[in-house]
């Protein structure tokens, strides 16, 4: 799996969501109510409750080890102990305190510090669940010698995630609980694709194994261990994303789930693990094996297997996610289908022009033969080259000739801001590595002249190096014609989404309304007082005061939208009539 790649890009985008809602205004254009105060309190809530649940996990564990002896451990016995009777009643006392503290401010719930502690604490206890679990499993299928310690832990941990998922539920919001959902439909998207994608690599490797201790249901098996992992991750990944953040409004923390890991990584799972069974394949008929034995050469192509089916099922589920935000016609092209195509072609032109680099290498090698030891032929480097090219160019060229043909139709292809970002990342990127493989090509070329070494051997050690040059060059030079063509072409500017903020009584089908027609982010808060000034007003006739008094009138509201331009703005309902007023939630 390469989510690796991803995952640590997408962790520091939450990051630096999570830091803006601490440190900045509340996401409802309200003051701010984070203080140091309540950050000091939340951590040290969150640190009780790890105290606590690890020390009751602990005694509770050595009961259910009823082989051994408790003095056996006595330092840990002391630790689990201090944990209980310290912990448990300093974190009721911050409990309470913090329990007290959310009925006295009601928008306490919605703060960013509340919502922060109860992100963390529910995904520090689903992934301690999980990873009890595993092992719980693993000895009720006989694969393990039984341990109280997992089973203690999993069942501790286990109503830690059910109280603040039930904390959650019952007093965020879907903008409050939205990382936490994606956060969690990334665990357990992580830890289903793994199981599938071992499995099959366990299966297909049974597959060619001639040994007979080779059996499908075996305790040593790892087959065992990963349908362990797809039962752990199903039911998490389905609660969180199925049931969850499928549903929840599209934004920037939904779209980088579902195009970083969901599209791009589970894409780039499929053109590796393709490109190692391929080669492999290339190397048996045509190239220059290592190994005499079919089932040794392509033991690394059955684990690939499992990579290229888990990837494929990962690229194609988050694909149709992709196309079903917006059920849109090729006259309507959206910029997050854009970025999907964009994406794709991207990737797969590195896979092509690694290709391409892989054969300047293999002649290069092929022109500095003899004197130099190498356990790499240059045939096995042709073979690396063409793989590459194999797996990345005809992808490319689909989805390449998709955009270009976009471009012909009309101009807002041209205009789009994606398109213009793509086009100067390759430059840029093209450009960087042209220029390091131009300095490396240089050094070596010196340093043999000045050493009186120059000759072919000289040519072999700079075959990286202008391999790297001459392909990024074919690249950048490519990308830079187009964007020069495209240069005089003003930029689309993306349509910045409608905040609607409504003061008033609940009315969700009136923000489901309002989320449909103009998109974006639509509240509904409470109304405390009066007394707000007028700056937009739609007055009720005598016949609708009495509606207007216990209920929206949804086409009064939506005629007041369209009336104001400002992209922010909060509706006031009075008895009779609506105020609208344009906000801004930046400084």
């Amino acid at each position: 799996m390469i989510f690796g790649l991803l995952i640590p890009l997408f962790f520091i985008l939450i990051i630096i969501v999570v830091a803006r809602k601490l440190f900045a205004k509340d996401s409802a254009a309200a003051p701010s109510t984070f203080s140091i105060r309540r950050l000091f309190q939340y951590l040290l809530l969150f640190g009780l409750l790890i105290v606590s649940a690890t020390g009751t996990s602990g005694l509770i564990g050595r009961l259910f080890d009823s082989g051994q002896v408790i003095a056996e451990s006595r330092s840990d016995l002391a630790r689990d102990l201090t944990f209980v009777i310290i912990g448990i009643p300093i974190f009721i006392a911050v409990g309470l305190w913090t329990r007290r503290t959310l009925h006295q401010d009601a928008s306490e719930r919605h703060s960013a510090a509340w919502n922060t502690y109860l992100t963390v604490t529910s995904i520090t206890a689903l992934a301690t669940s999980m990873t009890s679990a595993y092992s719980v499993l693993n000895w009720a299928i006989g694969n393990a010698t039984f341990s109280g310690q997992q089973l203690s832990s999993f069942l501790v941990w286990s109503l830690v995630w059910i109280t603040h998922w039930q904390l959650i539920q019952s007093n965020s919001t879907e903008d409050d609980a939205r990382i936490h959902y994606v956060i969690g439909s990334l665990i357990g998207l992580g830890t289903l694709s793994f199981g599938v994608g071992g499995l099959i690599s366990s299966v297909a490797r049974l597959g060619i194994e001639t040994n007979e201790k080779a059996l499908l249901v075996e305790t040593s098996n790892p087959t065992i261990k990963y349908l362990i992992l797809i039962i752990v991750g199903l039911p998490v990944w389905y609660q969180y994303w199925l049931i969850k953040a499928i549903n929840s409004t599209r934004e920037l923390i939904w779209y980088s789930y579902v195009l970083l890991i969901g599209v791009a990584g589970g894409f780039i799972t499929l053109v590796v693990s393709s490109s190692v069974i391929i080669y492999d394949l290339l190397v048996w008929t045509v190239g220059d094996p290592t190994e005499e034995l079919a089932s040794k050469h392509f033991d690394s192509s059955a684990g690939a297997l499992g990579g290229l089916i888990a990837g494929l099922l990962v690229w194609w589920y988050h694909g149709r996610v992709v196309n079903t935000v917006k059920a849109s016609s090729i006259k309507s092209r959206d910029e997050i289908r854009r970025v999907y195509e964009y994406i794709i072609s991207g990737i797969s032109l590195i896979s092509a022009a690694a290709g391409l680099m892989m054969i300047i290498v293999a002649i290069l090698e092929s022109l500095t033969p003899g004197e130099i030891v190498s356990t790499s032929s240059s045939s096995n480097t042709l073979m690396i080259a063409i793989t590459l090219i194999l797996v990345g160019a005809p992808i490319w060229y689909f989805f390449w000739s998709r955009i270009e043909a976009h471009v012909v139709v009309g101009g807002e292809e041209i205009t789009s801001p994606t398109r213009r970002i793509f086009l100067l990342m390759l430059f840029g990127v093209a450009s960087v590595a042209a220029v390091i493989s131009l300095l490396t090509a240089v050094f070596i070329l010196l340093d043999n002249l000045l050493n009186n070494q120059l000759g072919l051997e000289s040519l072999r050690e700079m075959r990286f190096a202008l391999a790297i040059l001459l392909s990024n060059a074919g690249i950048g030079w490519y990308h830079w014609s187009i964007y020069r063509e495209e240069r005089a072409v003003d930029i689309r500017k993306s349509e910045r989404e409608r905040f609607i903020v409504l003061v008033g009584p609940k009315d969700k089908e009136l923000v489901a309304l309002l989320k449909r027609e103009f998109g974006g982010q639509v509240q509904m808060w409470r109304a405390l007082q009066d007394g707000y000034g007028v700056v937009g007003k739609i007055k009720g006739d005598q016949e609708s005061i009495g509606e207007l008094d216990g209920q929206w009138d949804q086409e009064r509201v939506l005629e007041l939208v369209n009336s104001i331009d400002a992209p922010e703005i909060m509706i006031v309902k009075e008895k009779r009539n609506l105020k609208a007023i344009p906000i801004s939630r930046r400084d």
